[in-house]
């Protein structure tokens, strides 16, 4: 059944504020396996990517409305955008609104774009993101074209620039497991291989914002480990990650920036694609 587009532009406002200990921060970071010193100590930040975990039920609220539609069971998150506007502490107390952007027809399915707006307690706004969730469906072949030309163009700005750097990451045997408690996205697709597999997956899949913060970290540590000089990332997310891949992750561009980003599994399959990292 299709999504229903009477609901473009509802906005969902109502949510609890989220606040923000230490200890959900660093189990955050450990779920990640962000170790940087940035996130402990006495003037500790929270990693900037969990702004994922205290916008959790911002971005559940619209794919948890009857009267959108959305197929959970058939649901993977299809692309992110992340604009980190302040750091946020321990202590803060966050308030998070969404809003169903758009739905938008694919080859495979359809896509529903949601946006979320993140403010801490004296209003000021410490992040805004923009969530692609992919619900598959049957292929269509009208818009096959369209994507077609998509790829060739993303393919020669990729090949016009330089290596920037590269870096690897293994995941680990439970981390699914550790992600879903530390972020709020207890999605049954990483977390029961029957589920996953009755889904139409290979097996239980790691969060495509897990991959992403992988990725976030990796830019951190090229730019001195200081997390305040990423100030945006943006990926799709390409093809299923599993438990014990090896991961690389190579970005192109000049040395000081912006970033092309691409990530690779152990058998060269893209499992991560049009990647941007812009910094301060």
């Amino acid at each position: 059944m299709p999504m229903n587009r009477a609901l473009i532009g509802k906005e969902y406002r109502h949510l609890e504020p989220c606040p923000v200990t230490s200890e959900v921060a660093l189990a955050y970071a450990a779920a990640t396996n962000a170790n940087l010193p940035a996130y402990t100590g006495k003037d500790a930040i929270a990693p900037p990517m969990f702004g994922v975990a205290f916008s959790v039920k911002a971005l559940s609220a619209p794919l948890f409305d009857p009267e959108l539609q959305v197929d959970m069971m058939r649901l993977v998150h299809g692309d992110q955008d992340m604009k980190f506007l302040r750091p946020v502490r321990a202590g803060d107390v966050i308030t998070s609104t969404s809003r169903v952007k758009d739905v938008l027809d694919k080859t495979t399915g359809e896509l529903l774009v949601v946006d979320v707006t993140s403010k801490n307690q004296r209003g000021e706004t410490v992040l805004e993101a923009t969530s692609g969730l992919f619900v598959r469906g049957p292929r269509k072949k009208e818009s096959l074209e369209a994507e077609k030309r998509e790829r060739e163009a993303e393919e020669t700005a990729w090949n016009a620039k330089g290596v920037a750097w590269t870096a690897t990451q293994t995941v680990d045997a439970d981390q699914s497991l550790r992600y879903a408690d530390a972020s709020g996205d207890h999605n049954p697709i990483h977390k029961d291989e029957a589920m996953a597999k009755a889904a139409g997956l290979p097996g239980i899949i790691l969060h495509g914002l897990c991959t992403m913060a992988f990725v976030h970290n990796a830019a951190v540590r090229q730019v001195g480990g200081d997390p305040t000089r990423i100030k945006r990332l943006a990926v799709r997310f390409n093809r299923p990650v599993l438990m014990g891949d090896t991961l690389t992750i190579e970005a192109r561009g000049d040395a000081g920036g912006p970033w092309l980003l691409r990530m690779t599994n152990q058998a060269g399959v893209v499992v991560l694609k049009s990647g941007l990292v812009e910094l301060a």
